[in-house]
């Protein structure tokens, strides 16, 4: 695995016209980016899900061992489309 910084230097960012007047947190975000596209690219989405169950658990360490604790909201079952009953239009 890759870090960020070999990705700073990845040509896809090196080489990008568009980077080259940009700050260096805007090239970090960006091999961020790049590296985490790399990781999950072939992911099935089970295998997804367990990454990012992972991740979260890693961050959950980290931030315990700093003293504080992230609080997750439960989105599961929002933005679900919903049945209607059809309607003719123009009659």
């Amino acid at each position: 695995m890759k870090t960020v910084q070999e990705y700073m230097n990845d040509p896809r960012i090196v080489n990008d016209p568009k980077m080259l007047d940009a700050t260096d947190l805007i090239k970090e975000v960006h091999a961020i980016r790049l590296r985490l596209q790399d990781e999950t690219a072939a992911l099935t989405p089970d295998e997804m899900e367990e990454y990012r169950r992972l991740e979260r658990e890693k961050i959950d360490t980290d931030c315990a061992r700093l003293g504080f604790k992230l609080n997750y909201v439960d989105l599961d079952g929002q933005g679900l489309l919903q049945l209607r009953d059809m309607a003719v239009v123009g009659k």
